[in-house]
């Protein structure tokens, strides 16, 4: 994975806005897309959980976003009669401002699940909404459309490519963080990181995986997702959806530790690239 030049741009002079979701649920399970990439998914046993993740990343320039959420069940194949989900997206003018809130917050939508009375597998909920940022991310726009691709030949190149990456960061993580860090040169853009919050991130993630080397689980039992339209490509496990780089708690089995990893091909170098 070689460096590409970048095209991504921003604007100093316009506001550094801030998205966020609000999401309470209850007796569920949910992913969250925004413009058809993984915002946040929640496949937890616990019944009961609120976060507020950001949604910078999945911004990529301003205008009309898509948003998508899906609430599947917690256990079993139907949802439960308690399954329960509200959202609210909230825009911060200042992501800088930290002393002031970042210049408090502006809800922009706010939507709650209809109470479950039949059988159901799951609950769709699709809407628009008008995002105001001061970058433009046009990777993307080189880009190959991998749903296009031999399915069998795509598999294997993205296994490949995964299984190259989780080599690296058993045996020298630093040349990882090396290629990982093109994805936090965009978070320098879309959440306003400095960089030496980017160099403090790739160092926490280098210790935090040496930590836990005795417990980073083998790539197995995975499937194959394509995200972004088709132009985005990630490996994850078939159990529970989580991802397929990750750690498990020797006493409780549980996931004690993750990392979520995207990739894309390039059609300048015909090469994969960390998205």
């Amino acid at each position: 994975m070689q460096h590409l030049a970048h095209n991504n741009t921003i604007d100093q002079t316009k506001e550094k806005a801030g998205y966020f979701i609000q999401i309470n649920n209850q007796n569920c399970h949910y992913e969250v897309k925004v413009n058809d990439f993984l915002a946040h998914k929640y496949i937890d046993p616990y019944p009961a959980y609120s976060v507020r993740p950001m949604l910078n990343g999945r911004i990529l320039k301003s205008g009309k976003q898509t948003l998508s959420i899906r609430i599947t069940p917690l256990q079993g194949e139907v949802l439960s009669k308690n399954a329960d989900l509200a959202i609210r997206l909230l825009r911060y003018p200042n992501m800088l401002d930290k002393e002031n809130e970042f210049g408090g917050s502006t809800i922009i939508m706010e939507w709650e699940m209809p109470q479950v009375k039949e059988e159901l597998p799951y609950v769709q909920f699709d809407t628009i909404f008008n995002a105001e940022v001061p970058y433009v991310i046009n990777d993307i726009d080189y880009a190959i459309d991998l749903s296009k691709m031999d399915e069998d030949k795509l598999l294997k190149e993205v296994t490949h490519k995964f299984k190259e990456m989780h080599r690296m960061m058993s045996e020298d993580y630093d040349s990882f963080n090396r290629i990982h860090k093109s994805l936090f040169e965009r978070s320098v853009l879309s959440r306003y990181y400095s960089s030496e919050f980017v160099e403090e991130c790739l160092l926490d993630n280098k210790e935090s995986f040496q930590a836990e080397r005795e417990n980073i689980q083998p790539i197995e039992n995975y499937v194959l997702k394509l995200y972004g339209n088709g132009k985005i490509a990630t490996l994850e496990r078939i159990k529970d959806g989580g991802y397929i780089i990750w750690a498990k708690d020797p006493e409780t089995c549980t996931e004690s530790l993750s990392l979520p990893l995207y990739i894309y091909k390039d059609k300048r170098d015909n090469q994969w690239h960390i998205w």
